[in-house]
């Protein structure tokens, strides 16, 4: 959960600002004694009007600008203690311009920083190759080509690749999609969503786009005259919107009453779960003994992985079933809050047939599974309820 100052332990602080101050001259401060806490491995979006301090925080994360007081802390180190051109070397930056070399090749601008800060040949060659195919490009197709032989939507992947190349703490991106069109923009949102559940970086993320806000984040910090007006989830957010100014800014429309009567938590059930190390043979002992089709994948700390079942059992091996591990043919699948409203959650229901129910941690609480969901929203129409 997105919290104030010190609220958290220090470990699950990526990002700690703490009474920070910052102006520009005699036009007043844009941030007063400001404090912020980012969690680890979260996409963060900062959201707000014009003049409200979003760009000031991310210049002041990697030190464009200084505060006039107060400190900034990058995983418990404060960033004015170390070398700046250092601290700019460790974290990602993706901007609305993209910023690649022209004259260089893909492969070499995917390797500008690691090449920098002394990696060698060989392993850089690896890198870009796992960095292209991360992202959905060919790397004997793209890794030759130059710049202006991409597309728009490709040149900010690779925008994306060179930001996670150097392997940074923090990637900060400046509306990166903004100058996209609408198609290229919406993959992008779904590729950058998929692509931080494998790779579980904390991005700050600047946009004016409300949608693409709600869309992508985690959290969103809602931002007015250099103050936090409201920290949440998208569903949070809308579900109790702190004040007016909130309704106001992200849009009564996306207010309706009904549809946020009812909730993940009203139709969740209990889950059944396996650890990612177990065998196949014993996935199959625990459909059978609690007459489910997918089992929920765990980790060691009861984070969700993603789900297996019968349908990612028909491509294994049958003759590797005890030997073969189950976090090998595990399926990707996105999770809810208990608080995510009933139409979000009937979207994905659509597309899987179990969705994880997992807490702020990212641990689980429970599941959804088509089934249930149909059975309890119709015992809820039959006593008249409104569900949606």
């Amino acid at each position: 959960m997105f919290q104030r100052k010190d609220a958290k332990t220090m470990s699950d602080a990526a990002l700690e600002f703490k009474q920070v101050s910052k102006s520009y001259g005699g036009g007043g401060f844009v941030l007063n004694q400001f404090d912020l806490t980012v969690p680890k491995g979260r996409i963060v979006t900062l959201i707000g009007p014009s003049g409200c301090g979003k760009t000031t925080i991310l210049k002041l994360i990697n030190r464009l600008i200084e505060p006039e007081s107060g400190s900034i802390l990058l995983e418990g180190t404060d960033i004015g203690s170390l070398d700046p051109v250092e601290l700019r070397r460790n974290i990602g930056y993706v901007i609305q311009q993209i910023g690649l070399f022209p004259h260089m090749t893909i492969e070499d601008n995917i390797s500008l920083v690691p090449r920098l800060k002394g990696e060698s040949k060989k392993a850089l060659v690896g890198k870009v190759e796992e960095l292209l195919r991360l992202i959905g490009l060919e790397p004997e197709q793209y890794r030759k080509r130059y710049p202006h032989e991409l597309s728009g939507g490709q040149q900010q992947r690779i925008g994306v690749a060179r930001a996670l190349a150097a392997n940074p703490s923090i990637i900060l991106m400046d509306e990166p999609f903004s100058a996209l069109d609408p198609i290229s923009r919406i993959q992008l949102q779904k590729e950058l969503i998929y692509l931080n559940k494998q790779v579980k970086k904390t991005i700050v993320f600047v946009t004016h786009d409300i949608d693409e806000a709600l869309k992508i984040a985690d959290h969103i910090i809602l931002l007015k005259d250099g103050a936090i007006v409201q920290a949440a989830s998208p569903e949070q957010l809308l579900q109790s919107p702190a004040n007016d100014f909130v309704r106001e800014f992200i849009g009564a429309d996306r207010f309706r009453a009904e549809e946020v009567q009812r909730t993940a938590h009203d139709v969740m059930e209990d889950a059944v779960s396996i650890g990612q190390q177990a065998s196949i043979a014993d996935v199959l002992e625990q459909l059978g003994r609690n007459q489910i089709s997918n089992l929920v994948v765990t980790s060691q700390e009861n984070s969700v992985v993603g789900i297996i079942g019968f349908e990612q059992l028909r491509y294994s091996n049958e003759s590797a079933a005890h030997s073969t591990r189950v976090k090998q043919i595990t399926k990707d699948v996105p999770t809810v809050q208990k608080h995510t409203p009933l139409d979000k959650l009937s979207g994905l229901l659509a597309e899987h047939p179990i969705i994880p129910v997992v807490d702020e941690s990212h641990k689980l609480c429970g599941i959804v599974t088509q089934a249930g969901f149909i059975k309890k929203i119709g015992l809820s129409r039959e006593r008249g309820e409104v569900v949606l």
